[in-house]
């Protein structure tokens, strides 16, 4: 049976209804429950899987699928938030969906609402625990049963904490004894406070000072009322800045420097703020030395590792606080603020970096405690793509916490726990069964715990303060986990806007429960399932109608060992304590063993079988194995529990074209699959100049794959003209479905077109050689080209011409195209990006933005408009 995802969908209006949900107010309620790292549009999931599921003429007009699939799209944005249609979920009654790779839920989740069965399955017990919470939970308690129990734990930590907290945010830092002074000073990464534009000036300007030895504040706008003399919430100012660094602000006819910076850990240098040394000092076998940067550790990363020895020493009580104090390396506060009609900045005071030693003897006193995560770090942390640790300076998970912020979560555990079995006692006296009552308390534990795991992520020292928000970015704002020189220490019952303390984090789930209910009516059904993509035992002898699926994207994120972040956390609060030992309590299977023992870490335990690449994890433990290896093993698993008819539905959002090999590796030349279509889709947002406006060249796919019906071999030199015809009829027939296009996003379909072509056909030959994974992309590639120019009346025999063409084809709205497009290029046209320069075509270009991840650019040289100026200057 051919389905309506076969036959065309109207991508650009789903891709639109996607594009809201990553903008403020258009996010579903759940995503805000924690960070992860990716997410589908829940608009996207449910065109897809809903296309998957149906016939070809299910539908008459493009009009009537998306009225049933979003029935309040003519008076939302947000359509993610109506449930479907009830005739459409009445046609999806019995259909069965399976995700083996379900992450975060979105495509189980949709799945759901339409009336499938749907079934998530997840090989990390972190994502296990989000899960059941998005897809199992919401059915068991109610929001008010979320708000009553989240103030029990609120009111009793007030008495907890009581005394650790006269403010609702700190900003602190690292200082570090210098070298040459014997001083401890301050290592910060941005002396900006507050730096919000207004519409004509700014609406915000505050900043620090190193004066006499101690940090003062410098803020524009409590001098502005002091003043007075017009308006003080809009400042008119001229500010010149150095990214973050510092620069300089004039107002009022006075000019104000703003400090910069005082390290650069890139560059391994830092300067002491009280007689001005450069610290590029080196340790070499246990000597300070002014040595190259090839010789021993920076002195400043030596610190840090030093104090957190001394931090465990203490903690056992072999050194004295004394001791600690005198770490070469320690925490230290700079500022404090409460929120008065905004952010009152201050000064913090001895007294309140007194608090943090004080937290450090309380800790001192529990040392021993089940509930400090003294698990390991992976020491493989900082080696290859996806993986991003301070292994220099942190070895444990609880050294990414100064003494009060640990202090205050593992109280946060303890009060968690004793949550559960009270509400647990008050269900069975109500007259509910001990299963109910249990399940009754799963639901508020968890969701207790994920409340206080997105607060870890807000209250840790590899946090960074954002100026222009005036908030705490979370520890997982950079995708890894960085040593950071400005880190927030939050209250847990501040109200930041942007902050997830623990107090705005419960009202959020109370809203997040809300939605999810509504999502998930008592008809649905979902279930979660803790396994592995390569094996699936516990889903032996079923059959799914359809497999839709979002597989990791080699390097892209090393998911066991990030979330183990969350993962410790998590463990301690739906578990109990025995004899001085986690014991399982809730969802034990996530953390525990068949045996019943305590799983430490989930990189320990899950990394080995985690389908994506990291050749530090690959070496830790001896893996002999490709990328192209797992994606395989797992994909010719999940095969097997899908129907003989049934479409394989994958989410791909690979730059790496190496990624690409890997994917078609797996289901094409080891999996007998064929690809049956594709589509270019909104899915996570990436910050790039040259993606905006336009389908992603390389990802952002969609696609649908059928078993190949036996071996169909090609002899594509052969069939060169008729290959052509081929791809140029299959795109004129989806165009006919998703509108007419030109540009980037026409050679995506002629490109995917290509690809269903030649997939269709095993083994395929060119010049007498069997095309390998990479070879089959790359004749896609120049037959889809071909057939993309002949549409366009153009016939070129020189590979410069045709090379320029395809630039101009694949550029952005602003003549840009990045390092994923030029390789399409390089395929098509045989020649380098060093050649393309060569030849005048292209040029590297600075675009600006964040320097985080950020691929390689290219101008491509052509006018912009018919000035002679314009033509000059090319």
């Amino acid at each position: 049976m051919e389905t309506l995802l076969e036959r065309g969908i109207p991508i650009d209006a789903i891709n639109e209804y996607s594009a809201v949900e990553k903008g403020r107010g258009g996010r579903p309620p759940h995503w805000e429950m924690v960070f992860w790292w990716t997410r589908k549009p829940l608009a996207g999931a449910r065109a897809v899987v809903a296309a998957s599921l149906l016939p070809a003429d299910a539908y008459q007009t493009p009009e009537q699928f998306l009225n049933d699939l979003f029935p309040c799209r003519n008076s939302r944005k947000t359509v993610h938030a109506c449930n479907p249609a009830p005739r459409l979920v009445e046609k999806m009654r019995g259909k069965k969906v399976l995700d083996p790779f379900a992450g975060f839920g979105s495509i189980p989740l949709e799945a759901a609402r339409l009336g499938a069965e749907a079934v998530a399955v997840e090989l990390l017990p972190a994502a296990y625990v989000f899960l059941k919470a998005v897809l199992e939970f919401p059915r068991r308690v109610k929001p008010q049963d979320v708000e009553k129990w989240g103030r029990w734990v609120v009111e009793r930590l007030r008495e907890e904490v009581k005394g650790l907290y006269d403010a609702d945010i700190y900003i602190g830092t690292w200082e570090v004894k210098c070298p040459v002074c014997g001083r401890h000073t301050p290592l910060v990464g941005s002396w900006w406070l507050a730096r919000v534009r207004g519409r004509e000036g700014y609406e915000r300007l505050a900043w620090m000072e190193w004066r006499n030895g101690r940090v003062e504040i410098r803020d524009l706008n409590e001098e502005c009322r002091k003043e007075g003399g017009g308006s003080c919430d809009e400042l008119r100012a001229e500010v010149s800045t150095r990214g973050e660094e510092g620069g300089s602000v004039v107002w009022r006819g006075r000019r104000y420097a703003v400090p910069l910076k005082n390290i650069d850990a890139r560059r391994e240098t830092a300067q002491c703020l009280h007689c001005r040394a450069e610290i590029n000092h080196r340790v070499v076998n246990g000597k300070l030395v002014k040595g190259k940067k090839s010789e021993g550790d920076w002195y400043v990363k030596w610190a840090l590792r030093q104090w957190n020895a001394n931090y465990e020493r203490y903690l056992k009580g072999e050194i004295t606080l004394d001791d600690l104090k005198n770490s070469p390396a320690r925490p230290i506060l700079l500022v404090k603020a409460r929120i008065e009609n905004g952010l009152k900045f201050q000064p913090a005071a001895p007294q309140d970096v007194d608090k943090l030693w004080k937290a450090a003897e309380e800790l001192k006193k529990t040392w021993g405690d089940p509930d400090i995560p003294t698990e390991q770090i992976p020491p493989y942390g900082n080696i290859g793509s996806g993986l991003r640790f301070p292994v220099y300076a942190v070895d444990k998970w609880y050294q990414l916490f100064n003494p009060r912020q640990l202090l205050t979560l593992i109280k946060l555990v303890k009060l968690i726990r004793e949550t559960g079995r009270l509400a647990e006692e008050e269900k069975l006296r109500e007259g509910a069964s001990r299963e109910e009552a249990k399940k009754y308390a799963e639901a508020i534990t968890t969701f207790l715990a994920i409340a206080l795991v997105r607060y870890v992520d807000y209250n840790c020292v590899t946090t960074r303060w954002n100026n222009g928000g005036q908030q705490v970015a979370d520890a997982f704002s950079t995708r890894g986990i960085a040593m950071t020189w400005n880190w927030g220490d939050v209250s847990p019952f501040a109200y930041i806007s942007g902050t997830g303390t623990f107090q705005i984090n419960l009202e959020k789930l109370a809203r997040v429960v809300t939605y999810l209910r509504e999502a998930l009516s008592q008809n649905t059904v979902s279930r979660v399932i803790l396994d592995d993509a390569t094996e699936l035992s516990r889903l032996e002898g079923e059959r799914f109608d359809v497999v839709v699926t979002d597989p990791p994207y080699a390097d892209d994120v090393a998911y066991a060992e990030l979330s183990d972040f969350y993962y410790v956390w998590l463990k301690r609060a739906l578990s109990g304590v025995e004899g001085g030992e986690l014991r399982p309590r809730f969802l034990p299977e996530a953390f525990f063993d068949e045996f019943g023992l305590e799983i430490p870490t989930q990189w320990q335990r899950f990394a080995p079988r985690e389908v994506s690449e990291n050749e530090g994890r690959w070496e830790h433990f001896g893996m002999k194995v490709t990328f192209a290896d797992l994606l395989s093993r797992a994909f010719s698993n999940v095969v097997r529990f899908l129907k003989e008819d049934g479409l394989l539905v994958v989410y791909y959002v690979a730059k790496k074209p190496e990624s690409w090999e890997a994917l078609i590796d797996a289901l094409w030349r080891r999996g007998g699959m064929t690809l049956a279509a594709a589509y270019p889709v909104e899915t996570e947002f990436e910050a790039s100049v040259v993606a905006m406006g336009k389908a992603s060249v390389l990802g952002g796919y969609v696609s649908a794959w059928r078993r190949r019906a036996g071996e169909r071999s090609l002899e594509l030199d052969a069939a060169w003209e008729a290959a052509v015809g081929e791809v140029a009829r299959r795109v004129e027939g989806r165009m006919k479905m998703v509108g007419g296009k030109n540009g980037a996003t026409a050679w995506v379909y002629y490109y995917m077109a290509a690809l269903e072509y030649l997939t269709a056909h095993f083994p395929v030959r060119m010049g007498g050689v069997e095309l390998d994974s990479g070879g089959l992309l790359r004749a896609a590639v120049s037959l889809a080209f071909d057939a993309l120019m002949r549409a366009a009346g153009v016939r070129l025999g020189d590979r410069a011409g045709y090379a320029y063409l395809a630039l101009r084809i694949l550029e952005s709205e602003r003549g840009y195209v990045d390092s994923d497009g030029l390789a399409h290029v390089e395929r098509m046209t045989g020649m380098t990006h060093v050649e393309l320069a060569r030849l005048g075509l292209i040029r590297e270009a600075e675009t600006g933005g964040p320097r985080v991840a950020k691929r390689k650019v290219f101008e491509v040289l052509a006018p912009r408009s018919d000035a002679v100026d314009e033509v000059r200057r090319v």
